[in-house]
C-alpha cells in the first residue's frame, strides 16, 4: 500500500512513501538510517549522549531478512508521478535529476541495539505526535526503489507461545532518519507492523525501552504500550555506555483483546 507524504508544496516536492519488506540490496542503507538516527546529530530520537559505538551493522540486517520469525520494514520515498512527469520536462541532457526527500524527520530509536532490540526508539517514530494519517499499510507496496530513498525501518521478531499460551513479538531497530521525524512516520511503522503481527496471530507486542529517556517511554505510552515494571541489562556492548548500570525497561502492547 502506498501512503501519502507530508502535503506537497509544489508539484517538484511531491512525494510519496511506501512501507514494505526490506530488500537484500538495501541493507547498507538500512546500516546507514540506523546509524544516523540512533548515533547522529539533529534528530530527536538520537542516543549519541547515552551510546557510542555502531547501532547494528550489515551482517545483523541481513541475518534479520533471511530470518523467517522476523519480518523487517522500510518506509521508502519517492516520488510522486506527478513530480517524475515534471522532472521529465526539466531533465538534463545526461539524464540526470535530482531527488527531493520530502520532509524532514529523521528518527529512530530502539535500543535494544545490537542484538534485536526491541527498541526504544519509539520515536523513531518519528516522533512526535503527529499523527500520521493512519493507514497502517502491510508493508507489501511494491515500489521498484527507483529514485528512491528509505527513510525509516523497524523489525519484529516472533516468538513462540509463552506456558499461558500467549504469543508475543519483539520490537526493535525503530529509526526514522532525522530528515523524516516528526511527521507520523514511526507511527505508520508501528501500525503496519502490528497490522501484520495480529494477522498472524501475535498477542502481544514487547519493546525494551532504553531508560533515562523519558520521552521514549512518553511516546510508546501514547501509542499503546504499558510498562511491566521489568528492567533489564543493554542489550548492546556494555562498553559502549555512556552512563554506567544503564538498562531498558521492558514495555508491552496488547494487539488484541486477552
Amino acid at each position: 500500500m502506498i501512503l501519502p507524504a507530508p502535503a506537497p508544496t509544489t508539484a517538484t516536492t511531491a512525494s510519496t512513501i511506501a512501507i514494505r519488506p526490506a530488500q537484500e540490496d538495501e541493507v547498507d542503507s538500512i546500516v546507514e538510517l540506523a546509524q544516523a538516527a540512533y548515533r547522529g546529530t539533529g534528530g530527536w530520537t538520537t542516543e549519541a549522549h547515552l551510546v557510542s559505538g555502531t547501532r547494528t551493522d550489515s551482517s545483523e540486517v541481513r541475518a534479520m531478512i533471511a530470518d523467517p520469525a522476523v519480518t523487517l520494514l522500510v518506509a521508502v520515498l519517492t516520488p510522486s508521478e506527478t513530480a517524475r512527469d515534471d522532472a521529465e520536462s526539466e531533465r538534463p541532457a545526461d539524464g540526470t535529476v535530482g531527488h527531493d526527500h520530502g520532509d524532514d524527520a529523521t528518527a529512530s530509536h530502539d535500543h535494544s541495539n545490537d542484538r534485536n532490540s526491541s527498541d526504544d526508539g519509539a520515536d523513531s517514530t518519528d516522533g512526535t505526535d503527529g499523527t500520521d494519517g493512519t493507514d497502517g499499510t502491510d508493508g507489501t507496496d511494491g515500489t521498484d526503489g527507483t529514485d528512491s530513498t528509505i527513510v525509516g525501518c523497524c523489525y519484529t521478531r516472533r516468538e513462540p507461545a509463552d506456558a499461558d499460551g500467549l504469543a508475543r513479538a519483539e520490537l526493535g531497530l525503530f529509526a526514522v532518519h532525522p530528515s523524516a521525524q516528526s511527521r507520523g512516520l514511526g507511527r505508520r511503522l508501528l501500525t503496519a507492523q502490528s497490522d501484520h503481527l495480529q494477522r498472524a496471530g501475535v498477542d502481544l507486542l514487547m519493546i525494551r525501552v532504553l531508560q533515562s529517556r523519558p520521552e521514549l517511554h512518553a511516546w510508546y505510552e501514547r501509542n499503546g504500550f504499558v510498562r511491566t515494571g521489568v528492567a533489564v541489562p543493554f542489550a548492546g556492548d556494555p562498553a559502549g555506555l555512556q552512563v554506567e548500570g544503564l538498562g531498558m525497561d521492558v514495555m508491552e502492547r496488547p494487539l488484541h483483546e486477552l
